[in-house]
């Protein structure tokens, strides 16, 4: 696909190309918190505030979220590793000519980490879009667009950008000892086994799980 036009690719496809899965699940994070579809309980912590699907890869975002207000940014990366609907945009670049091979066939263990490399053809195309931005037919009115073309740390709003992307408060802390919070799950992931391995660790040289 050398001939690629900057309007042959909507704004996840765009973030793809330009980051990653990772960088798609930032821009889709952005989208649906702008447009009313996802809200941030709490600083790092999010929660579905709507049914409202308008792509694959917003529906992916907004089930991995869920309901409860809990879910950080890297928990739902986390569940979202071997998603279709993720690893559907990235197998659309590689079959367009856009991306070489091996990015869906990372292992699972690494998928979240993966690289994207765009060909030639992709390196031209995302420079054409970076300098003339192509209207966002699939999340108007937000900065979607912008942090699929150069990444969150470039958003307008740099205090949604804290709000949504710094990581909560270890959901550990504080909590009575021995009972873990209601938000830790197998699918949170490494994440929330470190933070176990913390706790016990700090029980530990304090004395709390010895006779």
């Amino acid at each position: 696909m050398d001939d690629a036009a900057p309007g042959t690719l909507d704004v996840y496809e765009i973030a793809c190309l330009a980051g990653g899965p990772d960088r798609v699940v930032d821009t889709a994070i952005v989208a649906l918190v702008q447009s009313g579809r996802v809200r941030v309980t709490a600083p790092g912590c999010l929660a579905t505030a709507s049914l409202v699907r308008r792509h694959p890869v917003e529906a992916a975002v907004m089930d991995a979220v869920g309901p409860t207000g809990i879910r950080s940014v890297d928990t739902v990366r986390w569940r979202l590793t071997a998603d279709a609907r993720i690893l559907d945009v990235s197998r659309h670049l590689r079959d367009a000519g856009l991306t070489g091979p091996g990015g869906p066939a990372a292992p699972p263990a690494r998928r979240s980490r993966w690289r994207v490399v765009p060909t030639y053809a992709g390196r031209h195309l995302l420079h054409e879009l970076r300098d003339s931005p192509p209207a966002d037919h699939v999340a108007p009115g937000t900065s979607a667009m912008t942090v699929a073309l150069h990444g969150r740390d470039r958003m307008p709003d740099q205090a949604l950008c804290a709000s949504l992307f710094e990581p909560p408060p270890p959901p550990l802390a504080g909590g009575p000892a021995g009972r873990p919070p209601s938000d830790l799950d197998f699918g949170d992931g490494p994440a929330a086994a470190r933070r176990v391995r913390a706790l016990l660790l700090a029980d530990i040289g304090h004395g709390g799980l010895i006779g």
